[in-house]
């Protein structure tokens, strides 16, 4: 069965302090290499893990990169760790493993900050860019209203003035009243040339204009 280290054990075997190790493995994470995790989210370290630190710390320490410059050496998939065993690693005295956690945790916070800078830079950028997409939008939005009110008085426009079936009704409305008028003229002249009815002789009338002539005669 393979062994598996806790992070405690796991440093011991490296000859470093716990510190050291989760600085080493935070900058190893960040350039794509994955450690085990139970559970419970702990770390837990197999042979592997212990040639590949034991490979980065030998780049590091005794070879001179820098921290960056080993992570990505040995997170690089053609890496061999097996490469650098020929390479003992010499445990530190405490003193000089203080000042080692110390740099590390230096070169480790500067990295960190310069990628807060990075992130803050393009957060930056997406707020300009932001802004810009804002006033465009304020612009389209302007266009669009004045395109609506322009639409909106062109349709009130034509609402007012008639369309071509409704002149054709109005003209059929007018003939038709020019029609009526026509004939109602036509009656009147009738009526106005023809002859005054005879008046009604009254018959008492009658009956005395027989007797007196009757008298007379």
């Amino acid at each position: 069965m393979a062994a598996i280290y806790a992070t405690s054990a796991f440093a011991e075997q490296l000859g470093i302090s716990k510190a050291s190790l989760q600085n080493y493995i935070t900058l190893l994470e960040e350039h794509g290499y994955e450690v085990r995790r139970n559970s419970r989210m702990h770390r837990q370290f197999t042979e592997q893990d212990l040639d590949l630190l034991r490979a980065f710390l030998t780049l590091y320490k005794q070879q001179g990169l820098k921290l960056k410059e080993a992570a990505q050496t040995v997170t690089d998939p053609t890496f061999k760790p097996s490469e650098m065993a020929q390479y003992a690693i010499v445990p530190a005295t405490p003193q000089i493993s203080q000042f080692e956690d110390l740099s590390n945790s230096m070169q480790l916070l500067a990295t960190h900050v310069y990628g807060i800078e990075q992130q803050n830079m393009q957060l930056l950028t997406l707020i300009e860019e932001q802004r810009t997409q804002n006033e465009l939008l304020i612009d389209q939005n302007h266009t669009l209203k004045q395109q609506l009110s322009g639409m909106m008085q062109h349709i009130l426009d034509q609402a007012n003035e008639p369309n071509a079936a409704q002149m054709r009704q109005l003209d059929r409305v007018e003939q038709q009243n020019s029609a009526i008028m026509s004939v109602l003229n036509k009656l009147n002249v009738s009526q106005l040339d023809a002859p005054p009815p005879a008046p009604k002789e009254d018959s008492s009338n009658t009956q005395a204009k027989g007797l007196f002539g009757k008298f007379f005669k």
